[in-house]
């Protein structure tokens, strides 16, 4: 386990270190040199996902990187410190790439852009946001490193992340500082333990609730309900979004 600080500049000669291939394997990353935390069959690995972006206007949260998010982080900061790029620009990069990466990405910008969120940020769709409008993006999650459950990706469930002390440590440390840091920006969550996440904050009133849209369901194709779960809430909350962007507006009228 790693007694250093989770960030890049400590994990740089790790990273930097990797081998070369097109594609990076748990073998290769799931070992004690990313290791952050261990509980019981519960591990806790880096990636860089350090990057936060105090100007967005929106931030959304989901449950933690999973493995394919982690091999897209740790190749893509690979790369580009082999090119030699700063840290800066390696953080930033890598934190919008690797991001709810593959094919959840296009259920998220479709779910987006069905509650006018595009339309609110004055940009044509929120694909921009992983793009050339990233500047408007913070993404966090309840924990912002990848979670292992006996080797396999944590889904936010097994354990709760409001029974384990370990997980509960993240949420009140790191995602609630990642959230200060945001403090202008709309928070949405992504499913159920990014709302447990976020609802843990609210009832410790370390949270602003007018800030906060829940209710949004986790893009990932393993949650067979999402269709379902977003129809149930595109009103409300495109309602809201509409709200939330008009009273900014005001604001800065």
């Amino acid at each position: 386990m790693n007694d250093g600080p989770p960030n890049l500049a400590y994990f740089t000669p790790r990273i930097a270190a990797l081998p070369a291939g097109a594609q990076l394997t748990k073998a290769e990353l799931l070992t004690p040199v990313f290791l952050l935390h261990e509980s019981g069959r519960l591990a806790v690995y880096y990636a860089p996902f350090d990057y936060v972006n105090p100007a967005a206007k929106v931030v959304l949260v989901g449950i933690a990187p999973g493995f394919r998010q982690m091999e897209i982080a740790l190749r893509g900061a690979r790369d580009l410190l082999w090119a030699g790029a700063e840290l800066t620009d390696v953080a930033e990069q890598v934190k919008y790439l690797a991001s709810f990466a593959g094919p959840i990405r296009r259920f998220l910008v479709q779910m987006l852009d069905g509650i006018g969120l595009a339309r609110a940020l004055a940009i044509t769709t929120c694909a921009e946001l992983y793009g050339a409008r990233h500047d408007l993006l913070h993404t966090t999650a309840a924990v912002r490193h990848p979670v292992f459950v006996g080797g396999k990706d944590w889904t936010g469930h097994t354990p709760p992340v409001r029974r384990n002390p370990l997980l509960l440590r993240y949420v009140r440390e790191g995602m609630r500082a990642e959230l200060d840091a945001v403090p202008g920006a709309l928070v949405l969550t992504l499913g159920r333990c990014a709302e447990d996440a976020v609802q843990l904050l609210l009832d410790e009133g370390a949270l602003d609730p007018a800030r906060c849209l829940i209710g949004l369901p986790h893009p990932s194709g393993a949650n067979g309900r999402r269709y379902v779960q977003y129809a149930q809430v595109r009103d409300e909350l495109t309602r809201r979004v509409a709200a939330w962007f008009s009273d900014r507006a005001l604001v800065a009228g």
